[in-house]
């Protein structure tokens, strides 16, 4: 990773050892104290004004091209660079590294982590949604993004649903091999970023002195670590614990999952105890919770009702409702009372069914530790079940990811006043 020493540190940094926001001090509870590298330090308060040169190259040249850029990466995509004759330099030079596969990769640790997911079943909704979703909206600078990208137009469950299909495509490609479908989603919502990136950077409502670069390499290192160890530690706060080996086949699967997203290797831990001691620096230099963060957590508990608005009213109201408090209780447990507070998320009854079920998740875990096959049963059976979902949620449109749709920039920030007309 390339570093500029005059570029100044932005003010959303917090020293993770002398000012943590005390939020954060659960959240990473887990996995131990920073990483004390001074190197890996260096990297992240670098990486807050450092985004990924080459997407962000091949954005820039995409829009010259208008929809034949589109069309040659596509193509490079889907059939490789050598499909697209004479390929200019910025898609060239992208998928160089994108069809680069490096030699740490391992793909059956990649598939051991693949499979650890899928079989945690029901669980993975509540460690990724009132874990992974909530510890992120936690961070102004990372909730302000969401925010004005359109989070809050009225899309929230098709945003999870789309960040599902993502997630699905990983999970059933194993090892991520170079035309699967997870391979393909993680270099799209990659561009995508770049896309973003670019239309925000232009915002005259983004302060860089104040918040660094739109989807930098800080964060996307922190995106990488929120899909393996921000669900680790929530499934250890249920009772559903992995094995060493699962746990360095998560970490693995992500950091590889990582570079293909434009990850600094730098940023890429090559063990569970890096992931640890990274994913625990990065959170706590998070600056603390504001009015957009609390809109996100409010409009992710009100996700559920999203999801069942073609029900009969009386119906749809008892579901969803039972949902947001679900969702509320589960975040109330997962990431703490201290943040739960910070972002305002109501104070359930449901609050004390996690500690009440965590003896028999616990126990069930045991026995799917114990026994392969029902591991892999378990892990099977899941699979099929979110394929069929994501596949009737995107049956009739596909997600903006696939489609070269970037950033609308149409969001409302309660914490950013809005661009003058």
């Amino acid at each position: 990773m390339s570093t500029d020493a005059a570029s100044p540190v932005p003010s959303r940094w917090r020293d993770p050892d002398l000012d943590p926001a005390p939020w954060t001090l659960h959240m990473t509870r887990h996995f131990g104290a920073p990483s004390t590298d001074p190197v890996r330090r260096a990297a992240v308060r670098a990486g807050l004004t450092q985004g990924d040169p080459l997407a962000d190259a091949l954005v820039i040249w995409m829009k010259a091209a208008k929809s034949d850029g589109w069309r040659m990466f596509d193509l490079a995509l889907t059939k490789g660079i050598d499909a697209v004759p004479e390929a200019p330099p910025p898609l060239a030079n992208f998928f160089a590294h994108v069809d680069r596969r490096p030699d740490w990769v391992e793909g059956d640790l990649m598939r051991i982590g693949c499979r650890a997911a899928l079989a945690t079943g029901p669980l993975l909704r509540y460690a990724l949604g009132s874990g992974t979703l909530m510890v992120g909206y936690c961070s102004s600078a990372i909730a302000r993004v969401l925010v004005m990208t359109g989070a809050l137009n009225g899309r929230t469950y098709s945003r999870l649903q789309e960040t599902g299909k993502f997630g699905v495509d990983i999970y059933a490609s194993g090892d991520v091999g170079r035309f699967s479908a997870g391979f393909a989603s993680a270099v799209r919502v990659r561009v995508m970023h770049a896309m973003v990136r670019a239309g925000i950077s232009r915002d005259p409502r983004w302060k860089a002195a104040d918040w660094g670069t739109p989807i930098n390499q800080a964060d996307m290192a922190a995106t990488a670590l929120a899909f393996s160890l921000g669900m680790v530690g929530p499934l250890i706060d249920l009772g559903f614990t992995l094995s060493p080996r699962e746990k360095e086949g998560v970490v693995h699967l992500w950091r590889y999952v990582g570079y293909i997203m434009g990850v600094d290797e730098a940023l890429l831990p090559d063990s569970y105890a890096q992931a640890a001691a990274l994913f625990s620096l990065l959170v706590r230099s998070q600056p603390d919770a504001d009015d957009d963060s609390r809109s996100l957590s409010n409009a992710l508990l009100g996700a559920g009702a999203e999801a069942v608005k073609n029900l009969p009213g009386p119906v749809a109201r008892v579901v969803g409702g039972l949902d947001a408090r679900s969702y509320a209780g589960f975040s109330r447990y997962i990431i703490g009372e201290l943040a739960a507070d910070t972002l305002e998320i109501p104070r359930t009854g449901w609050r004390h069914l996690p500690r009440a079920l965590r003896p028999v998740i616990a126990a069930a875990n045991q026995v799917r530790r114990r026994v392969p096959y029902v591991n892999e049963g378990v892990a099977r059976v899941r699979l099929a079940m979110l394929q069929a979902q994501i596949g009737k949620a995107f049956k009739a449109r596909k997600p903006p990811f696939e489609t070269g749709e970037g950033s609308p920039l149409k969001g409302r920030s309660h914490a950013v006043p809005e661009a003058a007309e």
